[in-house]
């Protein structure tokens, strides 16, 4: 390791002290590399070529273990480092340093700990404040060893190798909030992060869309396939039914999970099944529009009522049919359609012979005052009279009566 600065914290002799409080406090818990440089970089204090000097080639060390070792005796508190780039190593009076409260004695346990950080941090020097959160990390929220260096491990790969310590120890939090402490959890953990932000980012692929997911959208994601347990077949399909929308976007694709969320369709099977039902009910108010003589299609709400009668209130399709032939010819006929419909669902009728039998008994009834309103429109116009000139005259055109959904 070239390049290495000592700076002077005090004056000293031509020989190379070593303050007994450091031989006695710190030297016998100390892992033998950390003494080595400790006593070596001492020696080097003294020394104008300093600066030139290869630390790591004289003690047969990897410059990895030099700076986990500067690193440990940093969050010891008896060095300090200045600067990475060219290594600037402090050393202050350990006695000193001990009066102040600045020696954290409990750091020497964790001299491997410290040595398998810096390895995983490369060439980036991780100073003493750091490590202390790293301490808590074992300390406080109980997580093993193994598990703390693979969560350091795993935040570099996935932010980068500057990543800040504060984000890990957010990250730390959140974990221990799960209880996720060991190498495995974490990994898990990880894993399944990046699970989430493949299949956010593959939604935004398919709208062509080069952008990284943001993080509600990640949520939203998260929602769905953790929450909701949606397979990543169940989201697709939702997709293909956005096809045809203007703008595509999470929120609407939330929507259309949400439903099938609380409509069970959790998994393909289910979706398929869903699928089938809705093209029957297309394909029935088709069928029924035209026996009722209507030559519009049926829109959302009409094909949602006739759904309704025949999936919740149990009418089959053949009463469904029957209900609209008989509003074949009226003035208003899916009204009339209607109000046949929820006649024989008040009337418990559940067949089609029921449904012909209860029509047979009752005849052909009205379909209310709409129908009459129109048969007196019918006489009163006579070719004779428009629709405004009957509202000049105080004449209602009826339209109040009707609640016509063509």
């Amino acid at each position: 390791m070239n390049g290495v600065i000592f700076l002077k914290d005090r004056e000293l002799l031509g020989v190379t002290p070593v303050e007994n409080v450091f031989i006695a406090n710190f030297m016998p818990s100390a892992p033998e590399a950390a003494v080595k440089v400790y006593l070596y970089g001492l020696m080097l204090l003294s020394s104008s070529h300093s600066a030139d000097e290869d630390i790591a080639a004289a003690l047969g060390m990897s410059e990895t273990d030099v700076r986990a070792a500067f690193s440990y005796w940093e969050s010891a508190g008896i060095i300090r480092v200045i600067g990475e780039e060219p290594l600037q190593i402090m050393y202050l009076n350990v006695k000193e340093a001990l009066s102040k409260g600045a020696v954290d004695t409990a750091g020497a346990r964790y001299g491997e700990f410290v040595r398998r950080i810096q390895e995983a941090a490369g060439t980036r020097m991780i100073s003493g404040a750091e490590l202390k959160k790293m301490y808590d990390w074992l300390d406080v929220f109980g997580f093993e060893q193994d598990a703390a260096i693979e969560l350091f491990r795993r935040c570099l790969e996935t932010k980068g190798a500057r990543t800040s310590v504060s984000y890990m120890d957010a990250v730390a939090k959140t974990l221990a909030g799960k209880s996720a402490l060991t190498k495995e959890a974490v990994s898990e953990h990880f894993d399944e992060e990046e699970l989430l932000k493949t299949g956010a980012a593959r939604i935004l692929k398919s709208w062509h869309m080069s952008r990284r997911p943001t993080e509600a959208e990640l949520a939203l994601y998260e929602k769905w396939t953790k929450a909701w347990g949606l397979t990543r077949e169940v989201v697709d399909a939702a997709l293909q039914k956005m096809t045809a929308a203007e703008k595509m976007t999470f929120a609407y694709l939330d929507s259309i999970l949400k439903e099938w969320h609380e409509t069970g369709r959790i998994d393909m099977n289910a979706v398929e099944e869903a699928a089938k039902r809705e093209d029957m009910m297309i394909e029935l108010a088709r069928q029924a529009f035209k026996r009722a003589g209507l030559a519009s299609r049926p829109n959302g709400e009409q094909r949602r009522l006739i759904s309704e009668y025949c999936l919740e209130r149990h009418m089959n399709a053949e009463m469904i049919l029957y209900a609209a032939e008989l509003s074949n010819g009226d003035q208003r006929p899916f009204v009339r359609f209607k109000s046949i419909l929820k006649d024989w669902s008040e009337h418990g009728i559940g067949s089609l012979r029921e449904a012909r039998e209860y029509h047979e008994r009752n005849g052909s009834r009205p379909a209310g005052r709409a129908a009459q309103v129109g048969r007196a429109l019918n006489y009163i116009h006579g070719g004779r009279y428009t629709d405004e000139e009957l509202k000049k005259l105080g004449i209602s055109t009826g339209e109040e009566f009707y609640d016509d959904e063509e």
